[in-house]
């Protein structure tokens, strides 16, 4: 019964901590820019603030479209995000965790007809950038060996990574 209470008495500590960090972020990031996430992104939910740098960073899910998509009569699916504003409240990008069966055919055939064509692919994410393509990225994984592939809208892979990526920073 102790164990019961002790463990019951850690969650709710766990939830009280989660909700503060939360709120503490938000404090941390000015009204302008939370204003430009909400018009740009309208239906996020489970918004959660980080800094990374000199950017604002939301971690949040909302329904996703791609670009070119038909969405008449076919509901969106909810993906998980990160979008990365400037402290001018500028929208710099989006990061849409997503599955592979929902890229562009021009990417997965690029990706098929690579040298790593036979590699099991871990994880996909479209990268939409402010003026810039989309970059789509796949990690991928063969024989315990890990790589991330940095593919352009043409299917052609324009970054080969030994590893996975540590942020996506570097695409600013």
């Amino acid at each position: 019964m102790k164990a019961v209470c002790l463990l019951l008495c850690a969650m709710s500590v766990s939830l009280a901590l989660c909700a503060c960090d939360n709120s503490e972020n938000l404090k941390k990031v000015s009204t302008v820019v939370l204003k430009a996430f909400e018009q740009h992104y309208p239906n996020a939910m489970n918004v959660d603030w980080d800094k990374e740098g000199k950017y604002y960073v939301a971690e949040f899910r909302a329904p996703y479209v791609q670009s070119g998509a038909p969405a008449q009569g076919i509901p969106a699916q909810t993906f998980e995000m990160e979008a990365w504003f400037d402290s001018s409240a500028n929208w710099r990008m989006t990061v849409i965790d997503t599955d592979y069966t929902l890229l562009p055919p021009v990417v997965t055939n690029g990706f098929t007809a690579s040298k790593y064509g036979l590699w099991r692919v871990d994880d996909v994410a479209i990268v939409e950038l402010n003026g810039k393509d989309p970059v789509y990225i796949l990690e991928i994984e063969h024989k315990g060996a890990e790589r991330a592939l940095y593919f352009n809208a043409r299917g052609e892979i324009t970054k080969d990574k030994n590893g996975l990526p540590d942020s996506y920073k570097d695409l600013l």
